[in-house]
C-alpha cells in the first residue's frame, strides 16, 4: 500500500502541470508566435537537461542512502548528505558557467531568432539560476531515501504549475518576451531548492549524526555516481538532441511543429516516473539484501505500466489528428499528427524501459546503462541527421522512434546481468504474444475512419488484457507458461 500511496502522490505532482500545459501551450503559441515558442521550448530542454548536472550524485546519494539507512552505519549519514551537497554546489556553479559561456555560441545554429539580444538576455538568466536548479536534484534524493514523497510533491506541483502558468501570466500581462519569461522561471526555481533543502535538513534521522564535509565519502560517492553520470548526461542529451539538430537544419518554427506533439506525449513518463521514483530506493535495499521480493515486485511493476499506458499510447496514436486539432487547430495539426503517431509508439516503449533502468541502476551496476547509452549516442546523432535531412520533421521522428525502441531491448538485456537472471524466467513467449498484440493496437492507424478506429483499438485492448490474464503475467514470483 506504501508503494501505491507514494506512486500516486508522484502521479499528482507531475500530472497537475500536465494538466495546465494542455491548456497553456495553445495560448502560449498564439501570443509568442511559433519561432519564439519555439526557442521557450529550448530553454525548457536546456533547463531539464543541465538540472542532471549533478553528474548522477543525486541518484547516487539516494542509492547509498537508502543502503546506509537499512544497515549499521547510520551514524555516518550527516556527513554523506553534507559531501554530497557540496560536490553538486560545485557541479551546479559549473554548469552555470557552461551555460552562460555555450548558450551565444549555441544560439548561433539556430535559423530565424526573432531577437538574438532577448534570447541571450534568457541564457544568461537562466545561467545565473542553475547551481540552485542542479542543487535541487540532491536534497530531493534525500527526501527520496526517506521515503518523504508527500514532502516531494507538495514542492513539486506549484513548481510544475509556474513552468506554464509563468510563461502564461507574462504573455498575458502583454510582454512577449523571452527574457522575462525566463526570469520568472529562474526565480521559482530557486525558491524550489530553498524549500528542498529544509526539508531535506528537517527528515534527517537522529542518528544521523553530525553534518560535515568526509572527503573520503567523495570517491565512493563519485564511483557510485560517476557511471550514472555518464547515463545523465548522455541520455538526456539524445533526448533534446532532435529538437536542436531539427532547428539548425530545418527552422525554429519547424521546432514548434516537432516539440509541441512532443512534449504532448513525453508528459505520459510521468507515470513510470511516478512509480520508479518509489521503486528505486525501495529495490536497492531489496537488491543489497537478495531479497527475492524485489523479483516479484519488478514483474508487477512492468505490468502495471504495460497495462497502464498501452491503451491511452495506442488511442492517441489513432486520433492524433483529431487531437492535435482540437488542442492547436487544423494548420498546425497538418504538420505535426504522424509525428504524434510516431512518438506515441515510441513513449509507449520508453515507459517500459524505465523499469530495466531502474534496476540496473538499483543494483549498484550503473555502468550497464552507461555503456549503452554511449553506444547509442553517435548512432543516433547521424540517424537524426541524415534522416531529418532527406525526410524532415518525419525523419527526425523516425530516428528518435529508432533510438528508443533499440534501448529498451538492451535496457531488458541489463537488467538480466545485474539481476543474473532474467526478469520473467520462462515467460518469453507470453512477452512476444504481448508484444505483436501492442504493435497491433498502433497498426490501426492505418484504418480509416473514426468508428473503425474506435471498435480496433476497443478489440485489440481487450485481446492484450485477456492475454495478459490467461499467461498469468501478473507479478507471480514463478511465471506459469
Amino acid at each position: 500500500m506504501k508503494l501505491i500511496r507514494h506512486s500516486l502522490y508522484n502521479l499528482i505532482g507531475l500530472g497537475l502541470p500536465l494538466f495546465v500545459a494542455v491548456f497553456s501551450i495553445p495560448v502560449l503559441i498564439k501570443e509568442l508566435g511559433d519561432a519564439r515558442f519555439g526557442l521557450l521550448t529550448l530553454i525548457w530542454a536546456v533547463v531539464s537537461y543541465l538540472s542532471l548536472f549533478d553528474l548522477g550524485l543525486g541518484r547516487a546519494l539516494t542509492q547509498q542512502l537508502a543502503v546506509m539507512l537499512a544497515g549499521k552505519e547510520r551514524h555516518r549519514i550527516g556527513a554523506l548528505v553534507t559531501t554530497a551537497t557540496v560536490v553538486i554546489a560545485i557541479f551546479g556553479i559549473v554548469a552555470g558557467v557552461l551555460m552562460a559561456a555555450l548558450g551565444p555560441w549555441g544560439l548561433g545554429f539556430i535559423q530565424s531568432i526573432p531577437d538574438r539580444q532577448e534570447a541571450l538576455n534568457a541564457i544568461w538568466i537562466m545561467a545565473l539560476a542553475m547551481p540552485a536548479v542542479v542543487l535541487t536534484s540532491g536534497f530531493r534524493g534525500v527526501l527520496e531515501a526517506r521515503h518523504a514523497f508527500a514532502i516531494v510533491n507538495i514542492i513539486r506541483v506549484p513548481m510544475g504549475l509556474l513552468t506554464f502558468l509563468g510563461p502564461l501570466a507574462v504573455v498575458l500581462y502583454g510582454v512577449a518576451r523571452l527574457d522575462v519569461i525566463t526570469a520568472v522561471l529562474a526565480g521559482g526555481r530557486v525558491v524550489t531548492c530553498v524549500l528542498h533543502a529544509w526539508y531535506a535538513k528537517r527528515i534527517l534521522p537522529d542518528d544521523a549524526g553530525r553534518l560535515h564535509f568526509d572527503k573520503t565519502l567523495i570517491a565512493p560517492l563519485c564511483s557510485s555516481g560517476g557511471w550514472m553520470t555518464v547515463s545523465n548526461v548522455v541520455s538526456p542529451l539524445m533526448s533534446y538532441a532532435d529538437r536542436f539538430i531539427v532547428g539548425s537544419v530545418l527552422s525554429s518554427a519547424a521546432v514548434a511543429y516537432y516539440v509541441t506533439p512532443q512534449e504532448l506525449i513525453t508528459k505520459l513518463s510521468i507515470l513510470p516516473n511516478a512509480l520508479t521514483a518509489v521503486l528505486f530506493p525501495t529495490l536497492a535495499e531489496q537488491i543489497a539484501r537478495r531479497d527475492e521480493a524485489a523479483i516479484v515486485l519488478i514483474r508487477k511493476a512492468v505490468v502495471w505500466i504495460f497495462l497502464a499506458l498501452l491503451p491511452v499510447t495506442a488511442a492517441i496514436a489513432l486520433f492524433s489528428k483529431e487531437l492535435l486539432v482540437l488542442w492547436v487547430g487544423e494548420a498546425f495539426a497538418s504538420q505535426s499528427y504522424v509525428l504524434l503517431q510516431i512518438f506515441s509508439a515510441g513513449m509507449f516503449i520508453t515507459c517500459i524501459a524505465q523499469i530495466p533502468f531502474t534496476v540496473i541502476q538499483g543494483a549498484g551496476r550503473s555502468h550497464l546503462t552507461a555503456v549503452i547509452h554511449v553506444l547509442e549516442a553517435p548512432l543516433f546523432v547521424i540517424a537524426l541527421v541524415v534522416l531529418s535531412r532527406h525526410y524532415g520533421l518525419t525523419g527526425a521522428a523516425i530516428a528518435w522512434f529508432l533510438r528508443v525502441a533499440i534501448d529498451a531491448v538492451l535496457m531488458f538485456w541489463g537488467a538480466k546481468i545485474a539481476l543474473n537472471r532474467s526478469m520473467f524466467s520462462g515467460s518469453g513467449w507470453n512477452l512476444l504474444l504481448i508484444t505483436l498484440f501492442a504493435a497491433l493496437g498502433f497498426a490501426g492507424v492505418a484504418v480509416p475512419g473514426l468508428a473503425t478506429r474506435a471498435l480496433w483499438l476497443l478489440c485489440v485492448v481487450a485481446l492484450v488484457l485477456l492475454m495478459a490474464y490467461l499467461t498469468g503475467f501478473r507479478g507471480r514470483p514463478e511465471v506459469r507458461t
